[in-house]
């Protein structure tokens, strides 16, 4: 049973003077300090229970019991989890909101190592709050059962309980606010994402009033359309509806999504917007309406550079049908003017041919005069039309294993006329064994070109030689050069980097003694490209003459498979007379072209149209026919087939085209119409024979 300790009543004393009475208030001071020291220690102790205080109302008791019964209610009923800790970090004291936090029974709290409620994370924090014993705090997470984190704010204070060091806790729930800042922190993320999105981002309430818009939308709308219906902000049509925004909004809020829909925004009369719009439902987590957001991009800029980009591409292909129509009308002509102008030289070198037949070596000099200068029209002509067919890839080549000397051998015999007229000395070394895989017909006409180039531009009994070799390319692989020099006129500097392309010459005498179109080197470096090599040309400049080289790719195949020369024939008489029909409304040619056939023996017969060519074949019965294409009435493919199929129709007749078209796609068609050889106008006379001589 504790004692009521009293405190003693202060002795009234009266002082006999100032200096007594000063003293006398210390000692009073003094004793008063005392007996509350002595208080202190006493409830320090444990050795009290209640406290009497006397005052002017009379003595009152003040029960040290009670009042720890109303602290120890106050702390239990907080909303702040509380603990002691002891020395060891072990519970003594847990209230129960503690117990709620860490989701434990309160009797199994006391005794328990407080650490068991700290994830290892959280450990070393924990341990730095204990260890400072005195005003520390920090925010941890502690256990709540098996799993579950709860977040909380713990202050630390240290005490003693009589002679026991003490740690006291506050825990604090930190989860609601932490869902607080988080849902803050998501609508200021959501806040600026809108903000700052390029694309126009608006928010409407179920009424279709704007509650939140992007800077983007604003620019877009030109005012501030918050807290403003849309539609009334935003003045939407297409091409089916003038007011289209109300029944976007609508839709929207129905649940239904819009996607990339193009409309278009009426600012005023002069200024529209074009946008991509989209639009769909906001909804609840039970799937309940809250609002709708609505999505667009300016494609204002976008549509009218695609417009103008369409407008570009339609140019574009307006001018490439052009084009294409002027290119088909180019070539058209070109066929054109290469049978027009075929057509009169054919009667001439006939009447030459006819004309060697009847007299042999008179006028010879007049009749290789006007040989020379038909061949070079006709020359003039095929490099027009095969500059065309090169450059829309046309030209097929036919390759096969030729030894390069042959080839030179052909190129020589064919530009030897020109040769020999300007006088020139010509030296030719180009041993065997240099095999290439090429077209002989087309490499040979590569050759000629650049030998008639360097006898043109070479003056009056020049030099010109031809050389064949072996060399090593530039993938180090081996290579067969050929080289064609001469000691003409140069080339300038300014023109060798254009002497290959087409229409391009050097300076000309005035008397354009060098003839030509400016079409042979072009044609020779296509062709050479064709055949896997190159061409390249050299010259020290003006007067020094020049050089062109050739390098192509030597022959994978055996050497033996090489074409070798072959001895051309001459025709002067038929070993065999045959029935030839001849049809042709060139009335000239074809009575020329029968009188030369009749001359070498052949018999022959004459018609200038179809008709009159069936009526006399089925009474001629010819073994040959020579029929022109381009004949009155009905053309001579035409003729061809009814030949074949009439009734009167010759078994074993052979059908030979004669015309001034000499392109690839009309032998094709000479064949599909049942012809069996084609010759281009204008025809060769002895190499007619030799084919009429060939007929079995």
């Amino acid at each position: 049973m504790r004692k009521l300790w009293r405190p003693s009543k202060p002795t009234k004393r009266t002082a006999p003077d100032p200096t007594v009475r000063l003293k006398a208030r210390i000692a009073r001071l003094l004793e008063r300090l005392a007996t509350a020291e002595g208080t202190l220690e006493a409830i320090h102790l444990g050795h009290v229970d209640a406290l009497v205080v006397q005052g002017p109302d009379g003595d009152q008791i003040f029960t040290l019991e009670g009042a720890d019964h109303r602290y120890r209610q106050l702390v239990e009923t907080m909303n702040e989890g509380a603990l002691l800790l002891d020395v060891q970090g072990i519970i003594v004291y847990a209230n129960a909101r503690f117990a709620q936090l860490v989701k434990t029974p309160l009797d199994a709290l006391i005794g328990t190592q407080f650490r068991r409620f700290v994830p290892e994370a959280w450990l070393r924090m924990v341990e730095a709050l204990l260890k400072a014993r005195g005003g520390s705090n920090a925010e941890v997470e502690l256990l709540a059962g098996l799993r579950a984190r709860v977040p909380v704010y713990i202050s630390s204070t240290a005490g003693w309980d009589v002679d026991m060091q003490l740690t006291y806790l506050m825990a604090t729930d930190l989860t609601h606010q932490r869902r607080s800042q988080e849902t803050i922190a998501a609508e200021r993320l959501a806040t600026l994402i809108v903000d700052q999105a390029a694309e126009g981002i608006v928010v409407c309430d179920l009424t279709g009033k704007v509650i939140r818009a992007s800077n983007a939308a604003h620019r877009v709308a030109g005012e501030n359309p918050l807290l403003r219906q849309f539609a009334d902000v935003f003045r939407l049509r297409t091409a089916d509806d003038a007011d289209v925004a109300p029944t976007i909004v609508a839709s929207a809020l129905r649940g239904e999504v819009t996607s990339g829909l193009e409309v278009t925004l009426n600012h005023h009369a002069d200024a529209e917007t074009t946008l991509l719009l989209s639009a769909g439902p906001i909804l609840a987590a039970e799937g309940a309406p809250l609002g709708c957001v609505l999505s667009f991009v300016d494609v204002t800029d976008r549509k009218r550079v695609a417009q103008e980009r369409q407008v570009l591409l339609e140019g574009a292909d307006a001018a490439r049908i052009a084009a294409e129509t002027a290119n088909i009308a180019k070539d058209e002509f070109l066929a054109m003017l290469g049978h027009e102008l075929r057509n009169p030289l054919a009667p001439i070198l006939t009447a030459v041919a006819l004309m060697r037949i009847k007299a042999g070596d008179v006028f010879e000099r007049e009749r290789g005069i006007i040989e020379r200068q038909v061949h070079h029209v006709v020359s003039l002509v095929e490099d027009l039309l095969d500059v065309s067919r090169i450059t829309q890839g046309k030209v097929k080549l036919e390759c096969a294993p030729i030894e390069l000397a042959l080839i030179v051998s052909r190129a020589i015999e064919l530009a030897s006329p020109l040769l020999e007229a300007r006088g020139h000395r010509l030296a030719v070394d180009v041993p065997e064994g240099l095999v290439i895989d090429a077209d002989a017909t087309r490499m040979c006409q590569v050759v000629t070109n650049l030998l008639t180039n360097a006898a043109k531009f070479t003056e009056h009994g020049g030099d010109i030689a031809v050389t064949g070799t072996t060399g090593t390319g530039s993938g180090a692989g081996p290579e067969i050069v050929l080289t064609v020099r001469d000691s003409g006129i140069g080339i300038a500097p300014a023109l060798l980097a254009r002497v290959f392309e087409t229409f391009v010459q050097g300076s000309r005498s005035s008397a354009r003694s060098e003839g030509g179109l400016g079409l042979g080197l072009a044609i020779v470096r296509s062709l050479v490209v064709l055949h896997g090599g190159l061409v390249s040309a050299r010259s020290e400049g003006p007067g020094k003459g020049s050089e062109f080289e050739l390098r192509l790719p030597p022959s994978l195949r055996s050497r033996s498979g090489a074409q070798q020369p072959v001895a051309q024939p001459h025709v002067e008489s038929a070993v065999r007379p045959r029935r030839v029909l001849v049809v042709d409304d060139n009335e000239d040619g074809a009575n020329l072209l029968s009188e030369a056939l009749s001359a070498l023996g052949h018999t022959t017969r004459v018609a200038h149209d179809g008709p009159s060519a069936l009526s006399l074949a089925a009474t001629f019965r010819p073994e040959i026919a020579l029929l022109d294409i381009g004949l009155p009435v009905m053309d001579g493919y035409e003729l061809a087939r009814r030949l074949r199929t009439s009734d009167t129709a010759v078994p074993g007749l052979r059908l030979l085209a004669m015309t001034g078209y000499g392109q690839e796609s009309d032998r094709r068609s000479a064949r599909e119409a049942g012809f069996d050889d084609h010759m281009t106008k204008p025809i060769d006379f002895n190499a007619l024979a030799a084919l009429i001589e060939r007929t079995a």
